[in-house]
């Protein structure tokens, strides 16, 4: 009996039968150029086909050029994507898995400047900061038709079915919601009429698309914000579309991108509990009688076979579990769990990557976005490859060497493998750190990696293996705080203050004052453990906002858990001297001292200086030695792991 009996069952919408009830639900990938599939993203998906993914939702395809297809969407503007649909299309259903077209317009939820957008009223978004053109009846009719004529062209190409967003704040909730749609005609008013848009949409696209092909609706269950879209009011309104649209199915997930609060709630990070939202698709499932997607960081098969039973939702939506093991679905089939990446939530590589203009990937998977790229070939090698730290970056490179054939020795000072992502694990909310650590501990000793603890590396001991190469992964030393002033005992490295922390010392004093040189999550984190812990905290940076470099959703929930635990942030000061117990702050603008902030203990969070002794040592070997991490360049975890994975996959 298979361990997961929910999950693996197939089920059918509309008239399509899919294999599982796992679905690759619709996101962004950051990978189309022109707004058309190329190779990259067709090998995303396809090897998510591969891993027997019952049903991929593809990226949200623009239905009008008045949505801008930006950050690596697709265009579904005329005939110009259906040949790459079509490849797309093949190349998926080849491995036995259904494609539905996922049709979208984002209203003012984007940025065109200077052109104006459209939505339903002259609102302001403040994500984007963008005032809107409220559209005539004219152009509404216009984007109506525009669904129809994208429908009809994903059919074209082959697609299996075809699911409309009327979700997370883009053009179609925008209507729908009071919060953005203050119009006094047929299409604003009462929850009725703000529908009309909606129910327009779907029944232009099902009378394109015809009775037999599956045609569904992405909702959120509710707004998530004050004054916005309810739950009740989303229990009311789905029965109505689902009637308009003849629908086979609906999507359901919650939140709108136009708050930052909401946005991060339905995008949820690492602190967040999985799941939060399928009372939410409780409630609709209650109320129609068609197949329920849910999808809101359903993170594991466990999870997923457990939502499933309790008939919360019919499918397992998945977008993050399945950018980290697109085969998470077949090793569930298999009945190995314990295989599966694990998504974490950290958010660096996936929504990090799109926010830089980039396409997808995972910390966790650093093939994810890169399927297109080859392989070298493995080359023939007398001597075992010896890897010199087990931090991320080192662990991931003895992986990768391991499962190309080699023989591997993982050397490590410490007396566990982790590196600093065993400090990292250790803050409030952080501990989804280890089980990254556990999982690629596991493969390491699958694989039959000689792993030796405890071990410090020297040039001699490291010739004596007589290695056929060498991969130095050796980190970053503590870079000093330059603070005049400062006693040296009332100063600690970040991962001073959080080894204390976590290990119960009472030598942190009962004011903190926390120097951010790095402007990401190890500063704010530490922050929040301290104060709950009782420490009264000041958190200082020198860039604009505290977390400046952070992804949008671990920013807006790391400064929402911070302030509410009492810590002070003081942005746009950075440290000159120390006296008499009060650090002096200058701001980066008017250079004048504008604060002195009494410390008993200062805690630096400072950049790492890479550690090169071992590098130089080694350069008399008479093999490849590849420095790699922060003993090449001081990072985070995303770009120490994908230079592991570089280096190894060369081997």
């Amino acid at each position: 009996m298979t361990q997961f009996p929910n999950l693996t069952a197939p089920i059918t919408l509309g008239k399509v039968t899919l294999r599982n009830r796992v679905c690759l639900t619709g996101h962004g990938t950051g990978m189309p150029t022109d707004g058309t599939p190329n190779d990259r993203m067709i090998a995303y998906y396809e090897e998510r086909a591969k891993g027997e993914v019952g049903l991929i939702m593809l990226g949200s395809q623009q239905v009008h050029p008045s949505s801008p297809g930006i950050t690596g969407l697709l265009c579904n503007y005329d005939d110009g994507i259906i040949p790459g649909l079509r490849e797309l299309a093949r190349r998926v259903q080849a491995h036995g898995t259904k494609v539905f077209g996922y049709l979208s317009h984002m209203g003012f939820a984007t940025s065109a400047r200077p052109v104006a957008l459209w939505s339903a009223s002259a609102d302001y978004e403040e994500k984007y900061g963008e005032v809107a053109h409220e559209m005539t009846v004219a152009e509404i009719a216009t984007v109506v038709t525009a669904h129809a004529d994208a429908a009809e062209r994903c059919l074209r190409a082959g697609l299996d079915g075809i699911e409309v967003h009327c979700g997370h704040g883009l053009l179609v909730q925008q209507f729908l919601s009071p919060l953005s749609n203050h119009r006094t005609d047929d299409y604003g008013g009462d929850l009725w009429n703000r529908s009309r848009f909606a129910r327009e949409i779907l029944a232009a696209v099902r009378q394109r698309i015809g009775a037999d092909v599956p045609l569904g609706v992405r909702v959120s269950g509710d707004e998530l914000v004050p004054g916005g879209l309810t739950a009740a009011d989303m229990a009311e309104v789905v029965p109505w579309l689902v009637e308009a649209g003849a629908l086979d199915f609906v999507d359901v997930s919650a939140g709108t991108d136009g708050n930052l609060v909401s946005n991060m709630l339905h995008e949820p990070p690492m602190g967040l509990p999985p799941g939060p939202f399928r009372s939410l698709a409780r409630q609709i499932k209650d109320r129609v009688d068609i197949p329920i997607i849910h999808g809101t960081r359903i993170h594991t098969a466990e999870f997923a076979e457990e939502m499933l039973a309790q008939g919360d939702a019919d499918m397992a939506g998945m977008a993050r579990a399945l950018i980290a093991d697109p085969h998470l679905p077949a090793k569930a089939r298999a009945g190995q769990p314990e295989r599966i990446t694990p998504c974490i939530a950290c958010e660096q590589a996936c929504f990090g990557r799109l926010y830089r203009g980039r396409h997808i990937s995972c910390i966790g998977t650093p093939l994810t976005g890169r399927e297109v790229e080859r392989v070298t070939a493995v080359q023939t090698r007398r001597g075992p490859v010896v890897v010199v730290g087990a931090g991320p970056g080192g662990m991931e490179a003895a992986l990768q060497a391991a499962m190309r054939g080699h023989e591997v020795i993982l050397i490590e000072a410490a007396d566990r493998l982790g590196g600093r992502l065993d400090l990292a694990k250790r803050p409030t909310g952080r501990s989804e750190w280890a089980r990254l650590i556990a999982f690629k501990t596991a493969e390491l000793e699958r694989l039959g990696v000689d792993i030796r603890l405890n071990c410090r590396a020297d040039a001699a001991g490291i010739a004596a293996l007589a290695p056929s190469a060498v991969v130095l992964a050796t980190g970053a030393r503590t870079r000093p705080l330059e603070l005049p002033g400062a006693a040296a005992d009332n100063v600690l490295s970040l991962d001073e203050a959080v080894r204390r922390w976590s290990e119960g010392s009472d030598k942190i004093g009962q004011r903190v004052l926390i120097l951010d040189g790095m402007h990401r999550a190890p500063a704010m984190v530490t922050a929040l453990s301290l104060a709950g812990a009782g420490h009264e905290v000041t958190l200082a940076s020198a860039a604009l906002h505290v977390g400046q470099h952070l992804e949008i959703q671990n920013l807006t929930y790391l400064n929402r858990e911070v302030l509410a635990a009492g810590v002070r942030l003081a942005p746009m000061l950075k440290p000159l001297r120390m006296t008499e117990g009060l650090v002096e702050m200058e701001n980066i603008f008017t250079r004048t001292v504008t604060e002195r902030i009494a410390a008993d203990t200062i805690i630096a969070a400072l950049p790492g200086l890479p550690d090169t002794r071992l590098a130089t040592d080694l350069e008399h070997l008479p093999c490849p030695v590849t420095v790699i991490g922060d003993a090449y360049a001081p990072r985070d975890a995303e770009a120490a792991i994908l230079d592991g994975w570089t280096a190894g996959r060369a081997l």
